[in-house]
This record gives structure tokens, sequence and C-alpha cells, in this order.
């Protein structure tokens, strides 16, 4: 047998842990970690103007620039957005 890393990505939060994708290389898991925060990012934006627009909630849009600043942060380790979707990239070892 053989052991090797894989390295997973995927979302969580209070009711959900979503794994998304694995990967072999760190470099590809980064690059996929980067595209779902971006993406989470983007759907954060969405509800924000869902907010303004719509609503006029003023605790929406709170909790909406608050969840665009916390998925600005670059870093996997550091990044931090609970109770909302925060993305992951953990690293697990596998024997093959």
């Amino acid at each position: 047998m053989k052991l090797f890393n894989v390295y997973l990505v995927g979302d969580c939060g209070p009711e959900h842990n979503e794994l998304r994708s694995i990967h072999f290389t760190y470099k590809g898991a980064l690059k996929a970690f980067d595209e779902l925060r971006i993406e989470l990012i983007e759907s954060a934006l969405e509800g924000l103007n869902f907010s303004l627009m719509e609503c006029g909630d003023s605790y929406g849009v709170e909790m909406y620039c608050r969840m665009m600043k916390n998925l600005y942060e670059l870093d996997p380790k550091k990044i931090d957005n609970y109770p909302q979707e925060t993305p992951y990239l953990g690293k697990m070892e596998l024997n093959w």
C-alpha cells in the first residue's frame, strides 16, 4: 500500500457540510477553493442587492456586508464566515 495526500474543497455551515471536489495537488485545490470563495461572494452580493432593493432590511444588509468581508480572506486556514457558508480546503491521507 502507498500513502498519499488528497485535498478536499467544500463549504460548511451550521447545518451542512458539502464536499465540492477532491484534488491530488494543493495548487489545484487552492484554485478550486478560490473559485468557490468567489462564487460565495457573488451569492452574498445578490443577497445584499435583494436586501437593499426589495426588503429595506438593515439586518440583511449588515449580514451580507459581513459575509462579503469575511469571504475576501485568501488564506484557507484563516477564512471564517460562520454561521454562513464557509469554504474550506482540507488535506486527507489515503492508503492505496
